[in-house]
This record gives C-alpha cells, sequence and structure tokens, in this order.
C-alpha cells in the first residue's frame, strides 16, 4: 500500500522571502529594531505553521535563530555590527548549516523532496543522491555569496558584490534544483520510480 508524502509545510515556507524582504526595507531605512522584529515575527510565523503540520524546516528554524541573535545583538550593543557587516554574515550563518546538513547525513533539500514523495522512495539511493548534489549546489553558492560580501566590504562595491551578483546566484541555484534532477534521472536512472524522484526533488510546490 502506498503511503502519502509526509505533511506539507510549502504554503508557509514559500514566504520565507516575505522574512528577507521585511528585514531589508526596513533596516535600510534606519528602523533596526524594528527590521529584526518584524522578520522574527514573520519566520517564526512560518516554523509555527509548519510545526502545526509536522513539517519544520532546518532552514526555517535557522532564520528564526539568527534574528533572535539579530534583535537581542540589535537591543544590547546597536545596529553596527549588522550595519557593517550584514553583507556576508547571512550567508555565512546559511553557508555552515547547509554545510553541517551534508556532514551528519541529512542534506536540508531531502525536507522539502519528502513532502512531495511517498515514504517508500526515500530510501531509494537516487533520492538521496540528488539530494546531496542539490545542497552541495546550494552550500557552494551560500560561500561564494559570503565571499563575495568579503570583497564587497574590502573594495566597497557593496551594490554589485553584496546584492546583485549574491541574489543572481541565488536564483541560479533555485533554477538548478527545479531543472536538474529530472536531467539526472532521464540520463542516469531513466525509469518511472526515477522520474518520480526527480520531479519530487526538482518541486518548487
Amino acid at each position: 500500500m502506498t503511503q502519502h508524502p509526509q505533511s506539507s509545510g510549502s504554503a508557509a515556507t514559500k514566504f520565507g522571502f516575505a522574512v528577507w524582504i521585511t528585514y531589508g526595507v526596513l533596516s535600510g531605512n534606519g528602523y533596526w529594531i524594528v527590521a529584526a522584529l518584524a522578520a522574527l515575527a514573520i519566520a517564526s510565523a512560518i516554523v509555527a505553521h509548519e510545526h502545526s503540520r509536522n513539517a519544520i524546516k532546518i532552514m526555517d528554524c535557522t532564520t528564526v535563530a539568527y534574528f533572535v541573535f539579530t534583535l537581542i545583538t540589535t537591543l544590547a550593543s546597536g545596529p553596527w555590527l549588522f550595519e557593517n557587516y550584514n553583507v556576508f554574515l547571512t550567508w555565512t550563518v546559511f553557508g555552515i548549516v547547509t554545510w553541517t546538513t551534508l556532514l551528519i547525513g541529512f542534506p536540508f533539500t531531502i525536507q522539502y523532496a519528502r513532502e512531495q514523495t511517498p515514504v517508500e522512495v526515500w530510501d531509494h539511493p537516487l533520492f538521496m543522491r540528488l539530494n546531496v548534489i542539490l545542497t552541495v549546489i546550494f552550500g557552494f553558492m551560500f560561500t561564494v555569496n559570503a565571499g563575495l560580501g568579503v570583497l564587497a566590504l574590502m573594495t566597497g562595491r557593496l551594490i554589485v558584490l553584496g546584492l546583485i551578483i549574491p541574489i543572481a546566484l541565488l536564483i541560479a541555484a533555485i533554477l538548478f534544483r527545479a531543472i536538474y534532477p529530472k536531467s539526472y534521472a532521464e540520463r542516469f536512472a531513466p525509469t518511472p520510480t526515477s522520474n518520480q524522484i526527480a520531479d519530487a526533488v526538482g518541486a518548487n510546490k
């Protein structure tokens, strides 16, 4: 008997970008404490929804933790840390978390892929292989963006190196996640089960 995928928290997860947009707009106008509070509130609401569906995501918990740290630090010593170093701090934190999920054998993309696949394919070698590849891609993206943040601070080219290129690389990683699994399955494992797994791993639902 086919078991259904795990409960989906994707409806809330899709609002993750709202956290960063809210923080960016408010902090960019000098409202650092309000920005941290608003971002934390949205991120916490996302995780609360995921918890209600038994679908909490590592990355969303990381976002909550980051903004708890941001709020406490801003209240305690002002916004200087984030005014000066936010251009690489965020990417560094998410890079560390991404590589850690690989080191412990649980690439973070698995949590999203499992929402689209029945339980019986979770142990399929292709399922793990694709999630490892995709998580490595995101790990490299976060790491490169952190490095670009450092270069932005050193050269003063904050808009190009600290914003435009990192966002472009993030979009590229998201597109890669959507396209690559299907291509990989068709080339190396062209079976109905493999195609089902590829569709799930690359899903953006």
